[in-house]
């Protein structure tokens, strides 16, 4: 597409607008992403009580969704981002110009991908058990136990392999962020996903799960440094 099509797309007399619910979620990364690449947008918030009524509004029953200064309205939150990333006049959030840095991106999005799928059965299994053909969590004697041993199963065995193939892309990297010196949007929503296990905001998945991953930590430290991401984050 190229940046300069990429922020046509992006900016005009009215405002960019992203909605997503009150918390970080896939949102977070678009968000980020944009402030890095100086576009500025509406940032709508949906309360989680007013999502019945809002629901029927959108386009595919989900959010997030963009809405684009000409009135298109973007749904699916990596394109979004991979959009914002091609917006960046250094060129550096998401190449378009060097295809070899372009493929590591790719990558290791699609690293972030496979980490968040291996951990959704676990989460899920105490949202909604019913969608793995377990009966519903307040009539199911066993939820508490089944789910406490996903959770921490993940931590103590798929938690390590994956922060492994993290901290190998830094090392191969050069040691700075996932696919060499600069940020990139896979270091945004990377960042984003490993960074959750840390928030102690699951049952069984302790604050200090990352602790034992101080090139992780240190890599994190980097990202949060950035001075456009510190900037956001500092709102």
């Amino acid at each position: 597409m190229g940046t300069e099509a990429a922020r046509k797309l992006l900016t005009g007399t009215t405002p960019l607008k992203l909605e997503y619910f009150d918390i970080q979620g896939v949102a977070e990364p678009v968000r980020i992403a944009l402030s890095v690449v100086d576009v500025p947008f509406e940032d709508v918030r949906i309360q989680f009580k007013d999502w019945p009524t809002k629901k029927s509004t959108t386009k595919h029953g989900v959010l997030p969704e963009m809405t684009l200064p000409d009135g298109t309205v973007v749904t699916e939150s990596m394109a979004m981002l991979r959009l914002a990333g091609e917006a960046d006049p250094e060129g550096k959030l998401y190449p378009a110009d060097d295809a070899a840095t372009r493929l590591k991106v790719e990558q290791a999005l699609g690293l972030a991908g496979d980490m968040k799928r291996a951990w959704m059965p676990a989460m899920y299994m105490g949202m909604r058990p019913q969608k793995f053909g377990y009966p519903p969590k307040d009539e199911w004697d066993e939820a508490d136990a089944v789910i406490e041993r996903m959770r921490k199963g993940f931590v103590a065995d798929e938690l390590p392999k994956y922060m492994g193939f993290f901290t190998d892309l830094i090392n191969e990297s050069g040691g700075k962020f996932l696919c060499g010196d600069d940020l990139t949007i896979a270091d945004i929503l990377a960042y984003q996903e490993i960074a959750y296990f840390g928030r102690g905001i699951a049952d069984h998945v302790p604050k200090e799960s990352l602790e034992p991953y101080p090139d992780i930590l240190a890599w994190m430290g980097r990202v949060d440094a950035h001075p456009k991401v510190a900037a956001y984050k500092a709102k």
